[in-house]
């Protein structure tokens, strides 16, 4: 019976081959497309799991309970203290991960340091290859390379006892030990690691922050931790506003999304999103499936009739359409796979991270897949089975197939189904470029174009003598170093009481130089900006302690140091007259000599905190900002980099672009909107091969009836305007059905941002207009050849 149904199932498949071609062509998409995103959300969700320990280890956050901002970076010797305090605490370790440049030879890399303790391979699952994780780590200057590293550094022999040099550390670095790559799902990213030199002390005062993680006991509630470390706030002198919480360590790669993450992490919401989206083009693929093998079976009715005629009985009939889809889903699912291994670097590109098959496709996601498979065929073939097993041979034999009636039948539903989906992708994807475009021309308060940005910790008779020569190029307007890394952080945050108030009030601080102002033509709105005219501005303060004699004296010229204000600031302290308040702040005063409107130096998901703007001539830096005239940036750039070289030989450049800086800002959300329109693109391309064979069979059905009407004097346009107009219904209603979920959902999604564009009709109004001309073209074209034939043969061939 099985070899008879195979056989039966490759005939119908071949003799039907514009059937068989849309159906394949749909599924083969569908599939590839479903596959895809299955791959990709397990990966998500894979993040961190090849710890051994992974359900022990938790982060420690705090959170500020004045404005909820949650931190990473606590004391350094918080962890530690846990474990002499709470019996629950198994293990504790300090770790920060940053990019550093690597100097092996006359070989520059650009790799990721890691600074932690030696019990960090204790609680990570990190093997070891070359050393002994309980003897390394514990002498100064040394280092632990990745495997992958040690490869590219030192190709030619064994790294151990190599000395590898890193950018902005005083002294050589000894490699003492190799271990295993870390997997691309980890949080973190080390291809160095070196003990970090902090105290161990708990001190909230003056303290040096990392991010430190804890491994309890087995079957330990992370909530009796969190009930312990509350009854210690008091002992070790918490910050009142201060709440510690536990992060799962498998829960921090989608669900942790502070200023101080040592890599861009995802969010849990684009999982939901991604989900969502392969099932419903799943769907598609099935609705396309079920709805083309009812239509072709207009052309099966006679053989359903003969079979019954012969004896064949219901569950025989079912049996064969179900080996039919599933024979179909197999040769669509065998192609997908092929596609699915050329389209995984693309998803990859597309979402900024670097994956192969083979990195993102496991026994898990294999198994998730095919079950996906199996049960998609499975539906797909089961409601066309019953509904054509069920047709009565008597009216089989006179072509009746009993599917055409209702306007509101179970196919129309599907249809609308499918084009409600598309609407919404569609939506979405205008929804989101809106935003992007609204983030792209908004004012930020500062210049971004024509000024270049690099990360820059150089100073001495060096930078002197480049900043003088780089101020004699025609091309250069102005330059400043500052401590403000655009959109990630700004250098600091103080807590400020005044004279008047002895309320402390937290806001971020930015160091920066004389031009800090008008390089980046940050508007001041009252006072002045930093200017080399005043003394109380030419004065060094982050070395002033070692040129007076006494604290008292320090203080008193500390007293008028320059400060200037953002206009959150002025009204988060209060102050009616800003200009010459005197602030206080860590036991020392500072005086505002100014006011500067409020900008946006963070991400628009925020809204501008207050700032303080602190005076520094060359110290407390980290960031050189060029501001340019020229009309050739690339020539210009060139040219930077050239004397970059000049005076600083050893360090590679990193000059940047502002604007283009800035756009690194939004790449989740470019990610999505790019992604979007791919998957509306194979949404609307579904529906439209869906559409087309629809049409295909609803033309044929309707042979005799066009050429009638044309006998009659109807003309091409009134003849297609027949055919389109039921089509268009379903159109219009499937768009008019998801406009009130998409809005919901469009507005959510822009309530993530502080500033944002309106939620305008455009998005809704264009889906239509796109979905309706799409409608339009894809009947027209394939209606267009029947109503072209002559009346006479068609009539005859009826």
């Amino acid at each position: 019976m099985f070899k008879l149904n195979l056989k039966i199932a490759l005939r119908n498949i071949w003799n039907h081959k514009l059937t068989t071609l849309i159906k394949l062509i749909g599924l083969i998409v569908g599939l590839s497309t479903v596959v895809l995103l299955v791959a990709y959300v397990m990966f998500e969700l894979s993040f961190d799991q090849h710890n051994v320990n992974v359900n022990e280890i938790y982060r420690l956050h705090s959170i500020n309970s004045k404005d909820q901002k949650e931190e990473i970076n606590l004391p350094s010797g918080l962890a530690e203290m846990l474990r002499d305090e709470v019996p629950e605490v198994n293990k504790t370790t300090m770790l920060h991960s940053h990019e550093v440049q690597v100097k092996v030879g006359e070989n520059f890399f650009k790799e990721h340091l890691a600074t932690t303790e030696n019990t960090f391979f204790d609680i990570f699952t990190v093997p070891l290859v070359i050393g002994d994780s309980k003897n390394l780590l514990k002498e100064a200057n040394t280092l632990i390379i990745s495997e992958g590293f040690a490869k590219t550094a030192f190709p030619k022999g064994n790294a151990v006892g190599q000395l590898i040099t890193l950018a902005n550390y005083p002294n050589a670095y000894q490699v003492v030990g190799v271990m295993k790559d870390l997997p691309k799902a980890s949080h973190f990213r080390a291809d160095l690691i070196t003990r970090t030199g902090l105290s161990k002390k708990l001190n909230w005062s003056g303290y040096s922050s990392i991010p430190q993680y804890i491994q309890l006991k087995k079957g330990v509630s992370p909530l009796v931790v969190e009930q312990r470390l509350k009854a210690l706030y008091g002992k070790y002198k918490f910050p009142k506003t201060v709440k510690i919480n536990l992060m799962p360590l498998s829960k921090i790669h989608l669900y942790s999304h502070t200023g101080s993450e040592m890599e861009a992490n995802s969010d849990i919401k684009y999982i939901y999103i991604f989900s969502v989206v392969a099932f419903f083009i799943l769907l598609i693929a099935i609705v396309n499936f079920i709805n083309l093998t009812i239509a072709a079976s207009i052309k099966r009715g006679k053989e359903i009739g003969v079979k019954k005629v012969m004896g064949a009985s219901p569950r025989q009939l079912r049996v064969q359409f179900l080996s039919e889809s599933y024979l179909y889903f197999i040769l669509a699912a065998l192609l997908a796979l092929i596609l699915t291994h050329d389209l995984i670097p693309y998803l990859g590109g597309k979402l900024g991270v670097e994956v192969s098959l083979s990195g993102m496709v496991n026994l898990k996601t294999a198994l998730i897949s095919l079950g996906i498979i199996v049960f998609a065929g499975f539906v797909a073939g089961l409601y066309p089975a019953i509904i054509l097993s069920r047709l009565m041979p008597v009216k089989t034999l006179k072509g009746y197939t009993g599917h055409t009636s209702g306007k509101f039948g179970f196919k129309n539903i599907l249809m609308i189904f499918q084009f409600c989906i598309s609407a919404f992708l569609i939506i979405c994807t205008l929804a989101i470029y809106t935003q992007l475009n609204f983030i792209r021309d908004k004012n930020l308060g500062f210049d971004k174009e024509q000024i270049l940005v690099s990360s820059f910790t150089m100073f001495g008779e060096n930078y002197a003598n480049f900043k003088e020569e780089l101020q004699r190029k025609a091309d250069i307007k102005s330059l400043s170093l500052s401590s403000f890394n655009i959109g990630k952080s700004f250098g600091g945050s103080s807590s400020w009481t005044n004279d008047n108030d002895t309320t402390e009030y937290k806001s971020d601080h930015v160091y920066a130089d004389l031009n800090f102002i008008n390089t980046l033509n940050i508007q001041v709105v009252k006072g002045r900006a930093f200017s080399d005219k005043f003394g109380a501005d030419m004065v060094d303060y982050d070395n002033v302690m070692g040129t007076v004699s006494s604290y008292e004296a320090y203080q008193k010229i500390i007293a008028q140091k320059p400060i200037l204000l953002n206009e959150a600031a002025v009204k988060a302290l209060n102050l009616t007259h800003p200009v010459d308040t005197v602030l206080n702040f860590g036991g020392l005063q500072g005086k505002v000599i100014g006011v500067v409107a409020d900008f946006n130096g963070m991400s628009l998901h925020h809204k501008v905190n207050p700032l303080a703007i602190n005076l520094s001539l060359n110290g407390m830096a980290g960031y050189l900002f060029v501001k340019t005239n020229s009309v050739n940036l690339s020539s210009t750039k060139a040219m930077i980099e050239e004397l970059w070289k000049k005076y600083f030989p050893t360090i590679p450049s990193e000059l940047t672009f502002l604007d283009t800086h800035l756009e690194q800002l939004y790449q989740s959300e470019m990610r999505l909107g790019s992604l979007f329109i791919t998957f509306a693109g194979i949404a609307i391309f579904l529906c439209c091969i869906g559409l087309f064979g629809m049409v295909f069979f609803e033309v044929q059905q309707r042979t005799k009836e066009i050429a009638v009407r044309k006998v009659l004097g109807a003309s091409i346009r009134d003849l297609l305007g027949l055919l389109n107009s039921s089509f268009i219904k379903l159109v219009i209603l499937a768009n008019l059905l998801i406009w009130p979920a998409s809005y919901y959902l469009i507005r959510e999604w822009l309530n993530g941002f502080y500033y944002r564009a309106d939620l305008s009709y455009i998005p809704f109004v264009g889906a239509l207009g796109i979905s309706l001309v799409l409608t339009l073209v894809t009947v027209s074209l394939q209606a267009i050849k029947t109503i072209r034939k002559s009346p006479v043969k068609a009539l005859k061939y009826e």
